[in-house]
């Protein structure tokens, strides 16, 4: 099983989410690390997770630490890249070793430079349909980022923006189990399953 674009899931808090994910081959999980957070991952919740997993990359979700509580967190997480949505915080955390995903609404993203030092641009921004004038500036952005769009997508869309947009992939949302061992999958199935490259030859 293997899909047509890059993916990522963003916000995953159980093992129904995360061991669905991997197989079927997202290429990064993401987890709130950021303590007082609703979903925050402990460094042992996190390792309960990810010893079942194998394939994707992991990334450190943080909201409104700074670069030091940052930096800090990580060490005792084994992740490969960190996720933030502050421009003050992105400067500061150059000196990093792990790559950065920069989180930015849509509604923002017309005054991004396009000199950042960072991984990934990720667009945020709810379901509404990108409108021309917002495809028309990521298309600007994929020219100089590798861009997931997280923004207007759904099952009957995905395929088409990422064309429309040169984005290099997408973002999607983990959610809560509806119980434990239980958890509803409609949406985030049917955006993975239309990426699904079919086998049949």
């Amino acid at each position: 099983m293997a899909l047509k674009t890059f993916v990522k899931v963003s916000a995953v808090n159980n093992l129904s989410d995360a061991r669905y994910c991997a197989g079927m081959e997202v290429d990064l999980i993401g987890f709130n690390i950021e303590k007082d957070k609703p979903g925050y991952i402990s460094p042992e919740n996190f390792r309960e997770l990810t010893e079942w997993l194998s394939g994707p990359g992991y990334v450190a979700e943080f909201e409104s630490y700074s670069a030091v509580d940052i930096t800090d967190a990580v060490k005792e997480y084994d992740v490969d890249y960190v996720e933030i949505s502050d421009m003050a915080v992105l400067g500061t955390l150059s000196h990093t070793t792990l790559p950065v995903i920069f989180r930015q609404n849509r509604n923002e993203m017309a005054q991004l430079p396009f000199d950042l030092n960072i991984k990934y641009l990720l667009i945020t921004g709810g379901d509404d349909p990108l409108s021309k004038e917002e495809i028309e500036i990521i298309n600007n952005l994929s020219a100089h980022y590798d861009v997931l769009l997280e923004a207007g997508i759904t099952h009957e869309n995905v395929e088409a923006i990422l064309q429309h947009t040169n984005a290099k992939g997408i973002a999607l949302q983990g959610g809560n189990e509806l119980r434990p061992g239980y958890k509803d999958y409609d949406e985030l199935a049917d955006i993975l399953e239309a990426l699904e490259v079919d086998d049949m030859v």
